[in-house]
């Protein structure tokens, strides 16, 4: 296995940034050419990743113990594959970050995130790296990530390539991790994901909490006796530091968006087309009247108009007519 390193880092623990912070890693090509200005581990900021597509992964395996005893292992995760925001991003405009593990100049492409179940114990087994084992009784999440590779191959295994990784791993309890499964099952994916504060990220000092290029220095072993990990970092005997590997992380957040189809506006235009079709409608269908009608109509109600006040009017004047023939008889009788 030829693990593709094209660059050598180096501690330089007296640093122009002593300000901030006291140290910096910095990369040099074989040639003993410093790259670039020196990073520090990464203090501020968040980084966004787009989450392409969750799958849940359900899987039983048959072990046979002995010659007349098998059983089956059930096992269930959730994998999911991350990209970086892109420049034309909606969601979080100009915070586009890079990614690249220390010693190379080679930007990461695979970017990816497993969620699992509280188990016993034996979960924690699996996520053994460099000495430490994650504990999977409880909810946790950290990242891990391994540099590219060349596979030289072997009898059964032809020769392949593995590209720089990086991962997060979430471990959760039952009824959070069916929750996510019940989303996937319903078609609703994560809006994003975000990082904070994370052990093994780098980046170069910037005013800005946009962090721009991250560099990785991952927790990826090379199991030798002298070479523990496979970024060997280079420092004087005197120094005493201990540059953080991947691994802690701090800050983790998958946020899910459920929205409704219908917006506010939409739906009180829909509720006011309701009460007018309930004031307007009618049983049968609409008959549209000529103008000829209308106005004879309008003639008709006009006439019949006039006939009742006509009557109305008459019966009004009756009374007095007859109070003042009244009043001259009796005048005529008395005189």
């Amino acid at each position: 296995m030829n693990h593709e390193l094209n660059r050598t880092i180096k501690l330089n623990d007296d640093s122009k940034y002593t300000s901030l912070y006291s140290w910096s890693l910095e990369e040099y090509d074989f040639e003993g050419n410093k790259v670039e200005e020196g990073f520090i581990p990464m203090q501020i900021g968040s980084i966004y990743l787009n989450v392409e597509k969750l799958a849940y992964r359900n899987n039983f395996e048959g072990l046979e113990d002995g010659p007349e005893s098998s059983k089956f292992n059930e096992s269930e995760h959730i994998h999911g594959e991350l990209k970086t925001l892109e420049d034309s991003s909606p969601l979080f405009n100009n915070n586009t970050n890079t990614f690249s593990m220390f010693g190379t100049d080679r930007e990461i492409k695979h970017f990816g995130i497993e969620i699992y179940k509280t188990d016993n114990g034996e979960r924690g087994k699996g996520f053994s790296r460099s000495g430490r084992t994650i504990d999977s009784k409880k909810e946790n999440y950290f990242l891990t990530g391994h540099i590219g590779w060349q596979e030289d191959g072997d009898l059964d295994i032809p020769p392949h390539a593995a590209e720089d990784s990086l991962y997060i791993v979430v471990i959760l309890k039952e009824e959070r991790f069916n929750k996510i499964k019940q989303y996937i099952k319903d078609g609703f994916n994560p809006r994003y994901i975000s990082i904070r504060h994370a052990d093994g990220f780098y980046n170069q000092w910037t005013p800005s909490l946009h962090l721009g290029s991250i560099k990785i220095l991952s927790d990826d072993c090379a199991f030798g006796k002298d070479e523990p990990y496979v970024q060997q970092v280079e420092m004087t005997k005197e120094c005493n530091i201990t540059p953080p590997r991947i691994g802690k992380l701090y800050d983790f957040n998958i946020h899910f968006c459920i929205e409704s189809n219908i917006s506010v506006d939409d739906n009180n235009e829909n509720e006011y087309e309701d009460d007018y079709k309930n004031d307007y409608e009618t049983d049968g269908p609409v008959e549209l009247e000529s103008s000829t009608d209308v106005i004879s109509s309008q003639l008709s109600q006009i006439s019949d108009l006039g006939l009742k006040l006509s009557k109305s009017s008459l019966a009004a004047l009756r009374l007095p007519l007859w109070t003042i023939a009244i009043t001259l008889l009796l005048i005529l009788i008395y005189k």
